[in-house]
């Protein structure tokens, strides 16, 4: 519900009541307030303040300007912050285990061995979280006591320096040039003329560009004198606090005294009279203001809240693992409960003159019970305590290399990329739709006018029958002229000069209908535009010498070929994304009142009258004609109107303004009543070029699968032309448009067009041709295709399409349309992942709804960037983000999952294996500090490194057909957890049965006994240490200097801290604690314990080996194949180049005929040709769209029939590295098809290299 849909209409028409007369009123009502017999009008929905009248205010209890962002407070924050942490599953649970140490029935394990890294996992987030909080309260405290200056409505003599903290709402405060804003205020004046104040709104919308503000034209005249401001008694009614940054609604109310009768008069006031706390005041020496809204009840503070957190499918499959594990667990617990009675039964009751039973475990069953808590203390990290810590710092990692990309850096405008989510990583590389805006995020949003048409004439463009057009027009007369300004039709402005009347009309339409400020610097005449659209019609009706000078609340001046006119502003009729349109009603110099209106040809033509019917069927023909360029248009029309009809619609009008209900609808409803009935006078067209970049980075995201949708607000035509520009839609593709204005029109249309694939599919199988199609539809459209009833219809027409284009939508049907993509139903756990990516205020909905949202910081402001989890200045970009970052993210996360969970299952299962040699009695194989220790310092950082560094393929041999790894999920899901918690099965039992089948029958060289549990302990948790470190050596691809650190630093550290475990000095200080003394000097004294673990080492990590190669030998993953395939090629160009060393350089140039020699000051330099160049920009042939060029040769493709290849159809999306080719553009050899072994994804194997085929062909 709108805000002021919120006000009651009751409360509007009866007034604020008449100021008490004295303190004890004022009392009397404070105590009613109390009592509850006065109703605050806050609580009303409406919010009555009165300037200079501080008592009166005091009573309505409005929030005080000071501000707190902390989180905790000094004395709650261990409280707090405890709280918090043990509501996630993983710490509670080891808060239970820790409880169940303390209880000596069922303690297995000492106490502190849970505590230590429990504590270590709560005392780093609360560490974290107190430097945040001590950030944010040191923020704060400076932003609170800023000085800002305010009048003292008691003297009212002076202004008079005043912290932040302590302005209340009601005071008039002053502000000067570059100072901040401390709260929500009413414009009342400023030093410049009409009222105008320009302020920086960059903290709220992060938009560096000046905005303007102006006061009404009652209150300018109070200028900053004290002792005037001090007597302005009036009276603000508005709307209540809320956090619509866009929108004010509220009227002031004068009070006057006409002798011994007080007059009141309201006037209407909306976001442009109000400054909003957090904006800077630029180029105006001082403003004052009456404040609305302080502290956390100013929009500001109240757009302050927690965005809404996403979470990527990786951590709600996480999440489900943990509870399995806990199922697990129970279940294994419950087991070895089960095996402790009957070893107790058949076993334990014959022990008991050895182990007595003692109160209260003195039966079978008790003792059973009492071991299911026990083996729960025992194999407490099957549960990974430390995994989230985990992945947060590897995110930390990956989001840090995305900053620091200098290939996503934008040397223009000094913008780099940037991860403003660490939480989304991952997930860049699963995208399958990407959901893009066109102007500003395709394009460059820089709009230069370039044709017009003009009472049916045309304007702009070179034509032969007509030699005047496309010659430069020379601006030198025009002293206002800008020099970047050119135009190719000299016609234009020879009728400008002669006083043609309809170009006359036009180029007023350009100069007066807007609301850009004009300032003058130097000199030099600039223009403040909101819209980079605005700002070029306006600096083309100025180059043709009709230069909007400058404008205040009541009128507007102009310079029309070197006479000065000014024209009375009556009213301005605004655009929004609904009406698509802005009209101007203007008193003209000749005393007639006219209307001005440009707009999107879908809202005005319907407001047209029909006194010209083929001057529009010609507009509307070159505006088509135009949107075949790629250009954007607009209509222009206008009207005149009588003085009698003015005067009834500005009564309307002013009602509609003052109305505190609905205004937003009552207000639109009169721009109705006037807009109609509009004579046509022509039209413009800008254009709008492609950013660079664009078409190749769509080109290869096309190649990984990724389907883009474009969303914008264009006409048809122009949608189309930019979409065959920028690559989005191939020569070879099928258009189909979806067009309806009745629900049972698109209902049957949608229909139709899936009738029409399924033909021509089953057509173009008999001739094994796949046929490709794009998908055009209406906003118009889109209103009935996204019903309940439709959806699902329209979103199966939509998925056949290989491009779909959405044109004339709003942004409300932008988030529409990707929750509908989102939340559709697949077989692949729902992965279908959403990016939607723009650069305007209008994206930030779309944005918000997918699953990643990307900002572009653009010419539209930072709406976009702020709302967004990653941003950078360019759309090409985006292709290296996924397939690159994207990419390398999500492989690297997978690998750290998989051996994550493989690394706590081969550790924790060896305590279970264990337990039939101790009687299921709970007791650990291992010393308690080695179970401390594994996570945290043996096990954790090689594997943390993998997640942060490791690659497959690097940037540049990466095929983007590689990204599909992600996309269908193959890397971790359920099955690979399985298959990681089965590994660890194996290696746990190698590690444990190995050892004990060796030392568990012999002694050493001094006749010491070899298989008592201390030596057998500290054997094997060597064992599992070096296994499990070779094991994270063999996941590793890309080795570095850190990797050997911390690889085989974490084997060494093993045999350095169990020195200092079993140290004799240790044991005398606390033998209980340091009972495996001895152990590791006698385990490395065994000649045999050397060779069992180089036994163990084979046993458990040959077997992985093996099943890896037989996975990439019969059933690989195309990323597999590829890196296989490379490897291979490397070998073979190795020993062919080993074999021609001795042959003479010349032979060796022949040889490798693709490699030619250059000299450098007599040094012979061999490079390869296609060694340097990108891999991707030579894969494909360059194809433009036909509204700029066309490649060369195309036409004989389409008449010859090459356009259209014969491929095998296959709806298998995998793919083989059959026609991929590699860095230096050869073919990747195919690995051999395995017999007997099943297709993936149920479909031939052969079909799916054929399908392959068709994605790269290299010449």
């Amino acid at each position: 519900m709108n805000v002021e849909d919120e006000v009651s209409s009751t409360h509007l028409q009866q007034p604020a009541k008449a100021k008490p007369k004295s303190r004890w009123q004022y009392m009397w009502l404070q105590l009613k307030v109390w009592l509850g017999f006065e109703t605050l009008h806050e609580e009303q929905g409406i919010r009555v303040l009165r300037s200079n009248d501080p008592n009166y205010n005091d009573t309505q209890k409005y929030m005080s300007n000071y501000i707190s962002t902390t989180k905790y407070k000094a004395y709650s924050f261990l409280f707090v912050n405890l709280g918090e942490q043990f509501l996630r599953l993983a710490n509670a649970y080891f808060l239970l285990i820790f409880i169940l140490e303390l209880i000596p029935w069922i303690a297995a394990l000492h106490w502190y061995i849970t505590l230590m890294p429990l504590l270590f996992v709560l005392s780093v987030t609360a560490i974290k979280d107190a430097i945040d909080d001590i950030a944010r309260y040191r923020s704060d405290k400076d932003i609170n006591n800023r000085i800002t200056h305010v009048l003292n409505p008691q003297t009212g003599a002076e202004f008079t320096d005043e912290v932040w903290h302590k302005v209340k709402v009601g005071d008039i405060i002053k502000l000067y040039n570059n100072e901040s804003v401390p709260a929500d205020v009413l414009l009342l004046s400023s030093s410049a003329p009409n009222g105008l104040c320009y302020i920086e709104t960059a903290e709220l919308d992060g938009e560096t560009n000046l905005k303007v503000r102006q006061s009404l034209a009652e209150t300018e005249t109070l200028n900053d004198n004290p002792k005037e401001l001090s007597g302005f008694l009036a009276r603000v009614e508005c709307e209540t606090p809320n956090n619509r940054l866009d929108k004010f609604v509220g009227k002031l109310i004068v009070e006057t005294e006409d002798g011994e009768q007080e007059e009141e008069t309201a006037y209407s006031l909306d976001n442009d009279k109000i400054i909003l706390r957090g904006c800077v005041i630029r180029n105006t020496k001082w403003v004052t203001g009456l404040v609305i809204f302080t502290g956390h009840q100013s929009k500001l503070m109240m757009n302050s809240g927690k965005p809404k957190l996403k979470r990527t499918n990786l951590d709600h499959l996480l999440n489900r693992i943990v509870y399995y594990i806990l199922a697990l667990l129970l279940g294994l617990c419950v087991l070895c409960g089960i095996g402790a009675f009957i070893w107790e039964t058949v076993r334990g009751y014959d022990f008991q003159e050895y182990v007595p039973w003692q109160k209260p475990l003195n039966t079978a069953i008790v003792i059973a019970l009492m071991r299911i808590p026990s083996y729960i203390i025992v194999l407490n990290t099957l549960v990974p305590i430390s995994l989230y810590v985990s992945v947060e710092l590897i995110r930390l990692g990956q989001s840090q290399f995305i900053n620091w990309d200098l290939k996503m850096y934008h040397t223009d405008t000094d913008t780099p990329a940037k991860a403003r989510s660490t939480a989304l990583n991952e997930e860049l590389g699963q995208i399958k739709y990407v959901f893009s805006d066109k102007t500003g995020t395709l394009t460059q949003n820089v709009m230069v006018f370039l044709r017009g048409s003009i009472n049916s004439i045309r304007y702009g463009g070179a034509e032969p029958d007509n030699p005047s057009m496309g010659s430069k027009v020379d601006f030198s007369w025009n002293k206002y002229a800008d020099k970047k300004f050119t135009f190719d039709d000299e016609r234009l402005i020879t009728a400008a000069k002669s006083g043609d009347e309809e170009v006359d009309k036009y180029l007023k339409v350009l100069s007066l209908c807007h609301t850009v400020m004009s300032e003058v610097n130097n000199d030099e005449l600039t223009y403040q535009a909101q819209s980079p659209d605005e700002e070029a019609l306006l600096t083309a009706a100025r180059n043709f010498g009709y230069v909007f000078l400058t404008r205040t609340q009541k009128s507007i001046t102009l310079d029309v070929m070197g006479s000065e006119e000014t024209y009375d502003m009556l009213a301005l009729l605004d655009f929004d994304n609904v009406r698509k349109r802005m009209s101007v009603i203007l008193r003209c110099p000749d005393g007639k009142i006219r209307l001005f209106c440009k707009g999107a040809d879908t809202t005005v033509i319907p407001l047209l009258n029909n006194k010209s019917p083929g001057k529009l069927d010609k507009t509307l023909s070159h505006m088509n004609d135009f949107a075949k360029e790629g250009l954007r248009t607009l209509i222009i029309a206008m009207k005149d109107i009588s003085d009698a009809d003015y005067m009834q619609w500005e009564q309307v009008f002013d009602e509609a303004k003052l109305s505190m209900e609905n205004r937003d609808e009552a207000v639109s409803a009169a721009y109705e009543l006037i807009e109609k009935d509009l004579d046509l006078i022509g039209s413009t067209a800008i254009e709008d070029k492609l950013q660079d970049g664009v078409p190749e980075a769509i080109a290869n995201l096309a190649r990984a699968s990724i389907k883009i949708w474009v969303l914008t607000g264009d006409k048809q035509e122009t949608a189309i032309n930019i979409g065959y520009s920028c690559k989005l839609i191939k020569q070879t593709m099928e258009v189909l448009i979806l067009e309806g204005e009745q629900f049972d029109e698109v209902k049957h249309d949608i229909q139709d067009l899936k009738n029409r694939i399924y033909d021509v599919k089953k057509i173009a199988k008999k001739q094994s041709i796949e046929p490709e199609f794009a998908l055009v539809v209406t906003g118009a459209v889109l209103r009935y295709a996204l019903d309940e009833s439709l959806k699902e219809s329209f979103l199966e027409l939509a998925l056949e399409c290989g491009a779909v284009i959405c044109c004339r939508v709003t942004p409300l049907q932008k988030a529409l349309v990707v929750r509908l993509v989102k939340e559709q139903k697949t077989d692949l756990d729902d992965n279908n992942i959403t990016l939607a990516i723009g650069d305007g205020a209008n994206d930030v909905s779309m944005i918000r709804e997918a699953h990643i949202g990307v900002g572009i910081s653009g010419k539209e402001g930072r709406q976009a960037v702020l709302a967004s989890d990653f941003c950078f200045a360019q759309f090409r970009f985006l292709e290296r983000l996924l397939l690159v970052h994207g990419h390398w993210s999500y492989i690297r996360m997978c690998k750290f999952l998989r051996y994550f969970f493989f690394k706590n299952f081969a550790f924790t299962l060896v305590q279970l294996f264990y337990a039939p040699f101790c009687g299921f009695s709970a007791q650990t194989i291992f010393d308690p500090l080695y179970i401390t220790f594994y996570n945290v310092v043996f096990t954790s950082l090689p594997v943390m490194l993998v997640g942060v560094l490791d690659q497959e393929l690097s940037s540049e041999k990466a095929p983007p057909e590689v990204y599909e790894v992600g996309q269908l999920n193959q890397l971790f899901n359920k099955q690979a957890f399985a298959l990681s918690g089965f590994h660890g099965f194996t290696v746990a039992a190698g590690c444990l049965f190995i050892p004990y089948g060796v030392f568990s029958e012999s002694i050493t060289f001094d006749g010491l006994d070899e298989q008592s549990m201390y030596f057998i302990g500290t054997a094997v948790a060597g064992i599992v240490t070096i296994v499990v470190n070779c094991q994270v050596a063999l996941e590793t691809t890309l080795w570095t200097v850190f990797n050997h650190i911390l690889t085989w630093g974490s084997i060494l550290s093993w045999f350095l801290l169990f020195f200092v475990f079993c140290s004799p000095s240790l044991f005398q200080l606390s033998p209980e604690n340091f009972s495996y003394f001895d152990g590791i000097y006698r385990v490395l004294s065994a000649r045999t314990w050397w060779l069992t673990m180089v036994l163990t080492c084979v046993v458990c990590l040959y077997p992985f080996m093996g099943y890896r190669l037989y996975v990439i030998l019969t059933q690989p993953t195309l990323l597999q194949e590829v890196v296989y395939n490379i490897e291979k090629k490397k070998v073979s160009k190795l020993t062919t180049l080993t074999k021609t060393l001795k042959a003479p350089i010349k032979e060796l140039v022949e040889h490798f005929p693709h490699i030619h020699h250059e000299h450098k000051g007599g040094v012979p330099v061999y490079r390869s040709q296609r060694s340097q160049m990108n891999l991707r920009a030579g894969l494909a042939q360059t194809t433009r769209g036909y509204a700029f060029s066309g490649p060369e040769g195309m036409g004989q493709k389409l008449t010859g029939g090459e356009a259209f290849k014969k491929v095998p159809r296959t709806d298998n999306r995998a793919r083989t590295a059959s026609q991929i080719v590699d860095v230096e553009g050869d073919p990747i050899p195919m690995l051999p098809p395995a017999i007997g072994v099943r297709p993936r994804s149920g479909s031939m194997r052969e079909s799916v290299r054929q399908k392959a085929s068709r994605v790269v062909t290299v010449d």
